[in-house]
């Protein structure tokens, strides 16, 4: 069962227009077609199980939770300018 709310983008810094085109282009708003392009179920199975140090702290439902963390990753991957507080500032040596 996979949930049907759209996919969060994060802040950005997207016009409110390009952010509907990359919306549309990468299917935020139709998390089960993002899903299936992604194998998000299939590798949330897999992601669901937790691992040693995650064992103590436990987790109420883990693969919605392995399954939230993938999502967030291929929207990270798909979408560099998605959540651009977290990217890698790139800079030239004056040397």
């Amino acid at each position: 069962m996979t949930d049907q709310e759209p996919l969060d983008l994060g802040t950005t810094e997207l016009s409110a227009d390009e952010e509907s085109r990359v919306r549309r282009a990468h299917d935020l708003d139709r998390p089960e077609v993002f899903d299936e392009r992604n194998d998000v179920d299939r590798r949330a199975r897999t992601r669901a199980n937790l691992l040693p140090e995650e064992l103590d702290t436990g987790s109420a439902d883990p693969e919605a939770q392995a399954r939230e963390v993938l999502r967030d990753s291929d929207v990270r991957t798909e979408i560099p300018e998605s959540a651009p507080d977290t990217m890698v500032e790139r800079r030239e040596s004056d040397a």
